[in-house]
């Protein structure tokens, strides 16, 4: 695709803003450098897809949350500080979603609520997260807590809920940890309910507030598209899709392949995908929850193919283990971090496994990421 030669300017990346680090480079140049940078790791790299469009394309919105002397501010830290800077829009952000969290500052400032401040250990409000389905105009919000005392929560979300439509509903995180970690691990729903609904490439989906999803939904639709391409899915074939999250790659070979068997850790994304594939009356997926490397172990599971989409640490070398006792005829491999990707394919091509071109996808415009997917197989399969 051509892509957008124009940059643009922002006010807020004179004054360090960390959210993104190329936007005064054209567009097309961000595509060619990437390109270069793969280049280095990978033999053969095809262009990477980018966007017709490369603006307010980010469907969930983190901003955090300090105080000044108009009250609550909430924006991005500056680059390599933990000082916020107060914004109130932002061009890679969807502009509900912006607005949704500017509301919701209006109405907890308004309510007095204090900014938490790690420092002192004093306060209360942390983060406002908001995650935001365009094709159906639904909201869930996230106000992250300190501590779990917030009496004046309920009121103050059906106050955010009735002055915002799109936001079906409120969820209080609690996050006591010290450090950069955005959300904790226990919640409580304020007002409205805890999932919002969304659609991505014909699957009906539905969000909470932690479960993974891609934060780039036309973009994530292209690269599932490419990654289900490579794996070039027959009617009797059996798919592992390990670190599966909400399902949805899995679900979409279910459409093709004959079983898929879903390997996640998170327990709330387990029963998320759970639903959605029953709710897009897939019969033939399953899934596990548990480490993906200890579930291939353990559970002696075989595969045609296996999908892996790992955090940015990559696959580790348990689970390269498991995918080499496994030994898969074909394995896809998502990563948002080449380096580590890199990494994990040496001892596999070392197992006989030839790799594909890499397939490179501009997940994040105006950033120095990329999403990538790449195909292993071996010979006669």
């Amino acid at each position: 695709m051509s892509a957008p030669d124009t940059a643009r300017s922002c006010p807020y990346q004179a004054r360090r803003c960390g959210g993104c680090t190329r936007l005064s480079v054209p567009y097309a140049e961000q595509l060619t450098r990437k390109r270069r940078q793969l280049e280095k790791l990978f033999d053969r790299v095809m262009p990477v897809e980018g966007m017709a469009e490369p603006w307010h394309y980010r469907n969930k919105v983190i901003a955090a949350v300090a105080h000044d002397r108009e009250g609550l501010l909430t924006g991005q830290y500056v680059y390599g500080t933990h000082y916020v800077l107060r914004q109130d829009d932002c061009l890679l952000e969807n502009a509900v979603a912006s607005r949704i969290v500017r509301c919701s500052r209006d109405i907890l400032n308004a309510a007095r609520v204090p900014a938490w401040d790690e420092d002192r250990r004093t306060g209360l409000l942390r983060y406002i997260q908001v995650r935001y389905a365009a094709r159906t105009d639904q909201a869930l919000v996230t106000w992250v807590t300190a501590r779990p005392d917030f009496p004046e929560g309920p009121g103050l979300a059906r106050a955010l809920m009735a002055r915002e439509p799109a936001v079906r509903g409120v969820v209080q995180n609690i996050n006591p940890r010290p450090g950069s970690a955005v959300l904790g691990f226990e919640e409580r729903l304020l007002a409205g309910a805890p999932v919002i609904d969304d659609e991505m490439c014909g699957l009906k989906v539905r969000l909470s507030s932690r479960a993974f999803y891609q934060v780039n939904t036309v973009q994530a639709e292209k690269l599932y598209r490419r990654a289900l391409a490579l794996a070039e899915l027959r009617d009797d074939d059996t798919v592992i899709d390990a670190y599966c999250g909400l399902g949805l790659m899995g679900m979409l070979a279910a459409r093709r392949a004959h079983a898929v068997v879903g390997v996640e850790q998170n327990p709330s994304a387990v029963r998320l995908a759970d639903r959605l594939a029953r709710e897009n009356g897939l019969a033939n997926i399953r899934f596990e929850r548990g480490d993906a490397a200890a579930v291939l172990r353990s559970r002696r599971l075989t595969g045609d193919v296996v999908l892996v989409d790992p955090p940015r640490s990559g696959l580790g070398p348990a689970m390269l283990n498991a995918l080499r006792r496994l030994a898969p005829p074909r394995i896809v491999y998502v990563s948002c971090n080449p380096v580590t990707c890199a990494a994990d394919i040496r001892p596999l091509l070392l197992d006989g496994y030839r790799l594909s071109p890499v397939w490179p996808f501009d997940l994040f415009p105006h950033t120095d990421h990329i999403e990538l997917v790449v195909l292993m197989s071996r010979s006669g399969s």
